[in-house]
């Protein structure tokens, strides 16, 4: 499972200059030549990330902030670098802002005196694994013990009503409970939650199919009514 927000390329023609939206980064393309020649060329640089993420980290209330922002960033720098090169992966400022975001949310949900940065280590851990190729799954939390070497066991997030939930139509449904399949359930709850598009990727017959229904279900029986609707991707035209 992984996550993938598509969004075109953005032009705005404004004063006889244009803006392209990260030429190189994923989704995007470079404007042909006939076409750069009608616009007056802008230089940019790459911001230093690990500024965003500490100014980021201490608006959402984080007081280790210093440290967590040298982690958070000192981590991605390694999966960018040692994990396989998978079109759908981004580690990115995108992914980035999704994990600050995120990790602003659960430390205001949580209980005063909660380690920060266990919080942090669990984010970063929920909110990565469910979109990594399986090879990769011990690169990657072999690289999150040794960034966060006293968050040896990081506990996981319990989502009581919706696993509960969950298991009822499994029972109803006569599926059965396997530890890895219905950790993919809730990875997907977990991505419903932040992201506004996603996909189930995988092979035929690995329980794509049975893993959304099954969560679509629970949710609906939580009162919350979600229906699956499948449509042929060959009868929507591109505009």
């Amino acid at each position: 499972m992984f996550i993938n927000e598509a969004k075109p390329i953005r032009l705005q023609a404004q004063c006889g200059y244009f803006i392209t939206m990260n030429p190189g980064y994923a989704g995007r393309q470079e404007l042909p030549e006939n076409l750069k020649v009608l616009f007056r060329s802008v230089s940019m640089m790459v911001p230093d990330r690990r500024i965003i993420m500490k100014v980021k980290l201490a608006s959402v209330g984080y007081s280790e902030f210093e440290k967590l922002s040298i982690k958070f960033n000192v981590l991605y720098k390694l999966c960018e670098e040692q994990l396989s090169k998978q079109r759908h992966y981004d580690f990115g400022l995108r992914n980035i802002l999704s994990v600050l975001r995120t990790a602003g949310n659960i430390k205001r949900s949580e209980p005063q005196g909660t380690s920060e940065e266990m919080i942090m280590a669990r984010t970063l851990r929920d909110m990565n694994l469910s979109k990594l190729v399986s090879q990769d799954i011990p690169l990657f939390e072999s690289l999150l013990r040794d960034i966060f070497p006293n968050q040896l066991n990081i506990p996981k997030k319990v989502y009581k009503e919706i696993e509960g939930a969950c298991r009822e139509v499994m029972l109803t449904d006569n599926l059965l409970e396997e530890p890895q399949w219905f950790l993919k359930i809730i990875q997907l709850y977990e991505t419903s939650l932040v992201r506004h598009g996603f996909m189930l990727v995988g092979p035929a017959g690995c329980g794509k199919t049975c893993i959304s229904n099954t969560l679509c279900k629970a949710r609906t029986k939580l009162g919350e009514k979600h229906q699956s609707i499948r449509l042929n991707p060959k009868s929507i035209t591109g505009q």
